[in-house]
């Protein structure tokens, strides 16, 4: 054991990333003992072995000392490989069947740390598959694009437009439901709101003419930070298609926080004032402000299309409002 290197602190996990731990260790024979302890192996130091998760093996000690504190290592059997994250990713991908639920799950779990080193694996992994199979549109060209849809979509470009359809009804529905539940709002001006907002409307395209999206950025930035990475053909495979699913559309000014707080107000706003004299609104479409509404909830003047790491789930400062028109 070398004595005179000071005790390193590593992250030790499994094969199985399912258990993660502390290890302070001067050398590679003392992190073998102390993970063998952590980890209440039946085996001998000799017997185990370190791994990076992008699949290098750690078999020296002059490799060891080269490795940054914190560093996450991965112990496996002497001759055994573990997988590495772009394969397990790729794995999940492969495997899964409810594509909007678990892959949304497990590739944000896949994302919990290190988020920026992963999101430049995934770029790697996908940037390995063949491009040429954007061009192709129809089931029959490329069957396994839909592999796995319940859709009777004969086209890439009509499953797209359902999907992108089936967002933004999301917005509305949820939108709908809780303006419905608030008794306390005047029914009538709710209906004449809820009327203004049928129909599906113009869906604009937000990809390249070869069926490029790019990351717009956070909320609050002019554009995407990771500019280079943040792209996604969701045209090209099934892989992409599926992590598509992990885009957003978030709004910048927020839906549930500062939207929905807005057109309550607007909707109990029985009158205004002007120069001190009371104005009496003629009907409700003059004092609500229906189109702006409109345009925060379900376009592009208020949403955004970002990556998974650019989607800021916190509170956003941008306040929606007032929806009235005197």
């Amino acid at each position: 054991m070398n004595m005179t290197a000071s005790a390193k602190g590593f992250k030790v996990t499994d094969a199985n990333r399912k258990i993660r731990v502390g290890v302070a260790a001067k050398d590679l024979e003392e992190l073998k003992v102390k993970t063998i302890m952590k980890f209440k192996l039946k085996l001998t130091p000799s017997e185990i072995e370190f791994q990076l998760p992008d699949g290098t093996f750690v078999e020296t000690e002059d490799y060891l000392q080269t490795l940054k504190p914190q560093t996450l290592l991965i112990w496996v059997k002497h001759g055994e490989i573990a997988q590495t994250d772009s394969e397990i990713l790729y794995k999940t991908i492969r495997e899964v069947n409810n594509e909007y639920l678990t892959a949304g799950e497990k590739v944000q779990e896949f994302f919990s740390e290190n988020m920026k080193s992963k999101v430049y694996k995934l770029a790697e992994l996908l940037r390995g598959i063949d491009d040429d199979k954007s061009k192709f549109s129809l089931k029959s060209e490329h069957p396994e694009w839909f592999e796995g849809l319940d859709t009777n979509a004969k086209t890439k470009e009509d499953f797209m437009f359902r999907k992108a359809q089936d967002r933004i009804r999301t917005f509305f529905y949820r939108t709908r439901e809780e303006l419905r539940k608030r008794t306390e709002l005047p029914q009538d001006r709710l209906q004449f709101l809820l009327r203004k907002w049928d129909g599906d409307g113009v869906l604009k395209s937000l990809c390249n003419k070869n069926g490029t999206f790019s990351c717009q950025g956070r909320w609050d930035k002019e554009k995407c930070l990771y500019e280079t990475s943040h792209q996604i053909n969701p045209y090209k495979s099934r892989e992409e298609r599926i992590i598509f699913q992990c885009w957003n559309l978030d709004h910048v000014k927020e839906r549930s926080r500062s939207i929905l707080p807005a057109i309550c107000e607007a909707l109990k706003h029985k009158s205004a004032t002007e120069n001190g004299k009371k104005l009496e609104p003629l009907n409700d479409e003059i004092i609500l402000d229906a189109m702006s509404i409109y345009e925060d909830l379900f376009t592009t003047k208020n949403l955004k299309l970002v990556h998974i790491v650019c989607h800021d789930k916190g509170a956003h400062s941008k306040k929606a409002g007032p929806y009235f028109l005197i």
